[in-house]
């Protein structure tokens, strides 16, 4: 659903509704008030689910209702009609599904035991991957041959079938880690504080805040580059495009998910987390510098004549080769090392917290970069781009190796094989 909305629903509504002027800033305002919802609302209702006694299990009736306010409120911005309704009824989603990711996120902890984290990671990634190419790749096609409400249609379907699989199919018995919050301030005070007392898990919410920052910025800006750089108001061969990178980059994650989630269980996290940092600032790098011919001829040309895009189009889509690895690289190990850091039985309130690092980062991406992309859009190219592009992706550059650096400060708590 998220990848789908940010990456080529959202950016396809906002042009049609504000204008590519005021693109940038009409995407960060939209995502800045989602973002509210996501960072406060998912760690609460992650910790109520943690104390939850119901006969149906603590986790499955969130997961339930959410999903069911995902219908509604998806249905909304199907037929939004001015920019405004959008922004409500993405409000209204927020809290939907929000409600569902925290007690759902704390559910696979509960089922996995702790000498089966490194593979449950790999799962875990690949599943990712699967769902960011349904997001991306599926939904761009269909938004690009069917309309809108066929791409939006074919989330709520996948919500529905993966909603019922998950609370028909997986078990739901692990008791609840204590009694219910007494009140208001005993609420607040476990969920934010908690959480925040445990100084390994602290810094490794930063890192993945700034890895994620990194990866969702460059989702999130491919519809805009494209149509900026090289279509101009070809919303068909923009939507193109842009899934033909997202794509690349997805396929390439599969493909290296596996094999870094057995090499986690031998060299550590760590060393992994580094390198898919590193390899989304190069991918980064690319995009920066993609004015300029620097993919042979023979590989190029071949490509844009599949795509019916010009050559440096077809080259910008082989970024998605780099920022690939580093994608199947740090999703395969990521979940393994969070689990490492928490407490056994608290995964609804700590999965949740770490949402401001998931679900957040690409809205305070689009938040932080919105602006700075309108601004220098409308002054002179720079590096033969519009000049929002280098200056935006550079900024991704610096999050990539920070958030690199930072996961030497979370110790490896686990003995490697």
């Amino acid at each position: 659903m998220w990848n789908s909305l940010t990456a080529l629903i959202l950016p396809d509504m906002i042009i049609q509704f504000v204008g590519r002027a005021n693109e940038g800033t009409a995407s960060s305002v939209l995502k800045s008030i989602g973002t509210v919802v996501a960072i406060v609302w998912q760690p609460i209702v992650g910790g109520i689910s943690d104390r939850t006694v119901t006969p149906w299990g603590r986790r499955r009736p969130y997961i339930a209702a959410g999903t069911a306010g995902d219908l509604l409120f998806l249905t909304g911005i199907a037929l939004a009609g001015s920019y405004w309704w959008i922004v409500l009824f993405y409000f209204l989603l927020q809290f939907a599904s929000n409600t569902a990711q925290a007690p759902y996120q704390g559910l696979l902890p509960d089922v996995v035991p702790e000498t089966q984290r490194g593979e449950a990671s790999g799962y875990y990634g690949v599943a990712n991957l699967v769902g960011i190419a349904g997001g991306t790749v599926a939904a761009g096609l269909l938004l690009a041959h069917f309309g809108r409400e066929a791409a939006i249609f074919s989330i709520g379907a996948l919500l529905v079938a993966t909603m019922l699989a998950t609370v028909l199919l997986v078990p739901d018995r692990v008791r609840p880690v204590e009694g219910h919050f007494q009140d208001l301030r005993e609420m607040l005070r476990k969920t934010f504080g908690v959480p925040l007392r445990n100084v390994p898990f602290v810094w490794l919410m930063v890192s993945r805040l700034l890895i994620f920052m990194g990866f969702g910025g460059l989702q999130n800006y491919a519809f805009f580059y494209f149509d900026n750089v090289f279509f101009h108001h070809d919303r068909k061969a923009t939507a193109i495009a842009a899934s033909t990178l997202l794509g690349i980059a997805i396929a390439v994650a599969a493909l290296v998910s596996w094999p870094a989630s057995w090499l986690s269980d031998r060299i550590g996290r760590r060393p992994l987390i580094i390198a898919g940092g590193l390899c989304g600032a190069a991918g980064s790098l690319v995009l920066v510098f993609s004015h300029y011919a620097w993919v042979p001829a023979a590989l190029v040309t071949p490509l844009a004549a599949a795509l019916h895009v010009p050559e440096l189009a077809a080259q910008a889509t082989l970024a998605g080769l780099v920022i690939g690895v580093g994608l199947g690289v740090f999703f395969s190990v990521d979940w393994a090392f969070i689990q490492d850091v928490i407490p056994a039985r608290e995964g609804g309130l700590y999965m949740g917290f770490s949402n401001i690092a998931t679900a957040g980062a690409g809205i305070m991406a689009v938040a932080f970069g919105g602006p700075l992309l309108d601004i220098f859009n409308r002054g002179p190219a720079i590096l033969g781009l519009p000049g929002g592009f280098p200056v935006v992706f550079g900024i991704f550059v610096v999050w990539f190796v920070v958030g690199s650096l930072s996961i030497l400060k979370v110790p490896e708590r686990r003995v490697v094989r």
